[in-house]
């Protein structure tokens, strides 16, 4: 089951991340020598890239055995190792016994969401005595 992004989140990284690499040509046109205008470049590609990683890998992947996050460097924890799930206000918070993943409500898509209120609600972690 993939957990997706709000179209909105992709939209508007990719537009920061264009507006940004427009800012850095204008300042390279007005002032080539200058390292600062190149910085805007680098991080409107940045950017960009972040929101097209995005778009292809969506926010959560849940398979038979594993539940990950996808970010730069993927977060992933065993399904058969959770212990607890605490659900806030605007995140929901999945731990196991040396781990903690975070997922944040505002950033997932409404029927997403959902689809993840079901499967949380259906999933029954192992209780474990040394944490309460």
């Amino acid at each position: 089951m993939k957990i997706r992004y709000c179209n909105s989140v992709i939209r508007n990284n990719y537009g920061y991340g264009l507006t940004m690499i427009g800012l850095g040509i204008f300042a390279v046109y007005i002032n080539s020598s200058s390292v600062f205008s190149y910085l805007w470049i680098f991080l409107g590609i940045l950017q960009a890239g972040t929101s097209y990683y995005r778009q292809r890998n969506q926010y959560l992947t849940i398979k038979e055995d594993k539940l990950i996050r996808h970010t730069i460097i993927p977060k992933s924890i065993a399904l058969s190792d959770i212990r607890r799930v605490k659900k806030f206000m605007d995140s929901y918070k999945i731990e196991t016994h040396n781990q903690s993943l975070r997922i944040e409500k505002n950033f997932i898509e409404k029927e997403s969401l959902h689809k993840l209120n079901l499967f949380l609600e259906d999933f029954k972690p192992k209780v474990s005595a040394t944490l309460r």
